[in-house]
């Protein structure tokens, strides 16, 4: 029998959300399919995803292409985590009226020392996404965003110089030996979402207390790094104990405007090519967000 959780547990556990109660446990390769297309539904709006796609109008949930498209790239972003040394964790409705698996949110995290390494990337389906968005999506991906955002987390890193004992990052026979600590060794939450028919729960909380939870148990004192693609996920995040390393990331300058979309012949409406904001944030010291009380309605 899975018990109830507290600020501190790690999966599995059942959370209550208000008349709601929710099962948090690591998800299943076999969920893959499940967790694909609510994050495609998800992430609909997403100005990142807009650019990334070279899109030249918004995406549409009522468009099965878009929809394609935002399903091959969650799907393959969890199954690479999955597979790749990563941590995917999911909750669940425990009462669902079909025997299907019904995603509420899930989160994608790597752990110190772990990332996409090309291998995993094939395996997982990336050829699929370059079918989608061509050979200037990939490379919006796999150059422009990463050189972007980790330049970023290295210059924070660089200047923070946090110091941890070298037997934490898995040396030994060297004692009283410290290492300064690199983006690589901090643990990564790549994606996190909630599902359109539960947002509000605080099911996104939850899962990222978890998330702080498990990383101390296995890694304590190692800080978490994301990057956010929208003003209110910055403003959830920094509820939650991150803050900024920089005021704002900048991508797509003089390519895009600011929800992503690019100038075409069919778009009529002028648009001021400012390129996409989004923000890299850290949380130093995750384990003093555990015991922060959590909101369950007004939290996605």
């Amino acid at each position: 029998m899975l018990r109830q959780s507290t600020s501190s547990d790690v999966a599995p556990f059942t959370v209550t959300k208000g008349t709601e109660a929710f099962m948090i446990r690591e998800a299943r390769l076999d969920e893959l399919v499940s967790i694909g297309w609510v994050a495609a539904e998800a992430f609909i709006n997403d100005t990142m995803a807009h650019y990334l796609s070279s899109a030249t109008k918004p995406m549409s949930i009522t468009s099965k292409a878009d929809l394609r498209a935002l399903y091959d790239l969650y799907y393959f972003l969890y199954k690479a985590c999955m597979i790749g040394g990563g941590r995917a964790v999911v909750a669940l409705p425990t009462e669902s009226s079909s025997g299907a698996t019904k995603i509420a949110a899930a989160a994608c995290w790597y752990p110190p020392g772990k990332r996409i390494k090309v291998f995993n990337a094939l395996r997982s389906g990336i050829l699929r996404c370059i079918r989608n968005w061509g050979l200037r999506g990939f490379m919006r991906v796999s150059e422009e965003y990463t050189s972007i955002t980790h330049g970023v987390f290295e210059r924070t890193f660089t200047a923070k110089a946090m110091g941890i004992p070298v037997s934490d990052v898995a040396s030994k026979g060297r004692r009283n030996k410290r290492k300064t600590l690199l983006e690589s060794d901090s643990w990564y939450l790549q994606l996190m979402f909630s599902s359109k028919q539960y947002e509000g729960r605080g099911l996104m909380s939850t899962l990222m207390r978890e998330g702080f939870a498990y990383a101390h148990s296995v890694t304590p004192g190692i800080p978490i790094t994301l990057d956010a693609s929208s003003s209110r996920a910055r403003d959830r995040y920094m509820h939650l104990g991150y803050e900024l390393m920089e005021p704002q990331t900048m991508i797509g300058v003089q390519r895009v405007g600011s929800q992503g979309i690019a100038p075409s012949k069919n778009n009529h409406e002028r648009i001021e090519l400012t390129g996409v904001p989004y923000w890299c944030m850290v949380n130093w010291e995750p384990t003093k967000s555990l015991h922060w009380k959590e909101k369950d309605t007004s939290e996605a």
